[in-house]
């Protein structure tokens, strides 16, 4: 147990400081829930409050990238949501990378229970859909390509920050598995995507999710956030670059990228 909380905080130490870590020191993580063990163990040393979940390897580009063939979980910290436009530095052995997904923030409990929770139960929960940029990192040396599941889900599926953009209350008749998502960096269209990219839809990842987490016994609280996984692929990201991600016809979300020396800059803060 001492091997976990000292290699827990190794990982953490290295997400705040920027420092990157030999994969191999753990190589004694052998399953999937021996790794979400070590997850919960790094949240609490963390000590910062959990105000959602991000969900990765929801496509199938980056399951593929990433060496994985089911999604996997990891909290979301409340002092790494930022609102559009947001400035935040970067570490440039991480490899930063971005992806534009959507997101659902929820209005009621969704506590653990033995039957498995239905799509209604869990639309009728949302308050709202919220257009996300989400920034990700690794802190193993060799970055996030082939990593794996055990070792994508011990470094919190790399999750590093959330971008939000505006919160839509009225999103029931929105076509998600049809809705565009384009991403920009300094001006230029680098890919596009579709809701369809995230196992058919981010409403099949949300319940999915759900169900995951109430596997695992955690409780979805009021004004937690679900981010349902990448609609553009991974798109690596460098101090001074501006990125764009735009919801057509929904909102537009924007970051900047700034020096490695401030690593957390925000704009504004979110409120969540």
């Amino acid at each position: 147990m001492n091997k976990m909380y000292n290699l827990a905080g190794k990982l953490i130490d290295a997400k705040l400081s920027g420092k990157v870590i030999s994969p191999s020191e753990y190589n004694f993580l052998k399953t999937t829930e021996e790794a979400y063990s070590f997850q919960d163990i790094s949240q609490k040393l963390l000590k910062i409050e959990n105000v959602g979940w991000k969900i990765g390897a929801t496509s199938l580009t980056a399951q593929k990238y990433l060496n994985t063939q089911e999604p996997v979980t990891a909290p979301i910290f409340k002092d790494f949501i930022y609102q559009s436009r947001a400035v935040i530095g970067i570490f440039t052995n991480q490899n930063t990378s971005v992806e534009c997904e959507f997101g659902f923030k929820f209005k009621k409990h969704l506590p653990p229970k033995t039957k498995k929770y239905n799509l209604n139960e869990i639309i009728s929960a949302i308050d709202c859909l919220i257009p996300i940029i989400e920034i990700i990192a690794s802190r193993f040396k060799g970055g996030f390509e082939n990593l794996g599941p055990i070792k994508l889900i011990a470094d919190m599926v790399v999750h590093k920050g959330l971008v939000k953009g505006i919160e839509i209350n009225k999103w029931e008749n929105i076509n998600l598995t049809e809705q565009n998502v384009e991403l920009y960096r300094n001006g230029s269209k680098i890919i596009s995507g579709y809701g369809s990219d995230v196992l058919g839809s981010p409403l099949n990842v949300l319940e999915w999710s759900v169900n995951h987490l109430s596997e695992r016994g955690k409780t979805i609280n009021p004004g937690n956030i679900i981010s349902t996984g990448t609609c553009t692929g991974i798109i690596p990201i460098f101090p001074g670059d501006s990125i764009v991600a735009n919801f057509v016809g929904l909102d537009t979300v924007k970051l900047d990228i700034a020096d490695p020396s401030s690593p957390y800059k925000p704009a504004r803060k979110s409120r969540i």
